[in-house]
């Protein structure tokens, strides 16, 4: 019976850790859609637009071509939204069209959203022009997917906490997940042996115990007890490598295989929901 509710026990831990890091997989946004990054100089400013359409690539023109607009009506030069849509449709680069409106463009992120009915919301991060009739002078800005839960600290702070929990947060699944799992069998492992092992001992503690079941214990006992050692120690290496991963490994900003819903139809133009999977290479 102890052995049974000591069992119980270390699965009723490894189900709670389990659905602790699934609740780790929702997709975050990068901070620079909720607040802007301060300019380096004072040529320019940054603006973040987004669109939403049947396809990525028309969502990121689209947003795109809100950015020239808005910054043209800001700088008195307002320029037709279906012209600057037609030039971005027809592939021009961003220079391109910043030279031929006169308004100083640099596109430096885009992030994409697959919303529940299929389409595509893209959000596009852009340095514009400050003012007009200036010389631009642009700066790089190196942290376009950087999120709270992407960065360094953060996921050494949930490894700490949940061994794995870091490693899921900057979206290395697998890596996270095989590691909460190693880390909860050894432990439950380890805590099981040692529990047994005090089983083992009260039985040589006990009254009226013959010396042939004392022996019995007491080699149990040996046996469990350092075999307990062993498991724990391997646990801790384990939470050590996993901290050191959570700390250093690059964040995966997009995610290479995802679901998606579609609705599917046949031949005869009779539909049926179902899920596209989509892999990123």
């Amino acid at each position: 019976m102890s052995d049974l509710y000591n069992t119980k026990r270390c699965l009723t831990l490894l189900v709670c850790c389990l659905l602790i890091s699934v609740s780790a997989l929702a997709q975050t946004r990068p901070d620079w859609i909720h607040k802007l990054p301060k300019a380096k100089n004072n040529t320019y400013r940054y603006a973040v637009e987004s669109a939403i359409a049947n396809s990525e690539n028309n969502a990121r023109n689209q947003a795109i071509g809100r950015v020239f607009q808005t910054t043209g009506n800001r700088l008195g030069q307002p320029v037709d939204m279906a012209e600057i849509s037609r030039a971005v449709q027809r592939g021009d680069n961003y220079d391109v069209i910043s030279r031929t409106f006169n308004i100083p463009i640099n596109k430096v992120c885009e992030y994409t959203e697959r919303l529940s009915n299929g389409s595509y919301r893209v959000y596009v991060l852009c340095q514009v022009a400050e003012k007009g009739n200036i010389q631009v002078q642009w700066t790089t800005y190196n942290e376009c997917n950087v999120t709270q839960e992407f960065k360094n600290g953060n996921a050494l702070l949930k490894s700490a906490f949940i061994p794995g929990l870091g490693q899921i947060g900057k979206r290395h699944y697998v890596e996270g997940t095989l590691t909460l799992i190693s880390e909860a069998a050894l432990a439950g492992a380890g805590t099981l042996c040692y529990l047994t092992a005090q089983d083992k001992l009260d039985i040589m503690h006990s009254d009226n115990v013959s010396y042939e079941d004392f022996a019995n214990a007491r080699t149990d006992y040996n046996r469990l007890r350092d075999a307990s050692y062993v498991i724990w120690g391997a646990a801790a290496g384990l939470y050590v490598f996993n901290l050191f991963r959570a700390f250093t490994m690059q964040p995966k900003y997009k995610d290479g295989i995802s679901l998606n819903p579609v609705i599917l139809q046949d031949e005869k133009a009779m539909m049926a929901p179902g899920v596209a999977m989509r892999v990123r290479f």
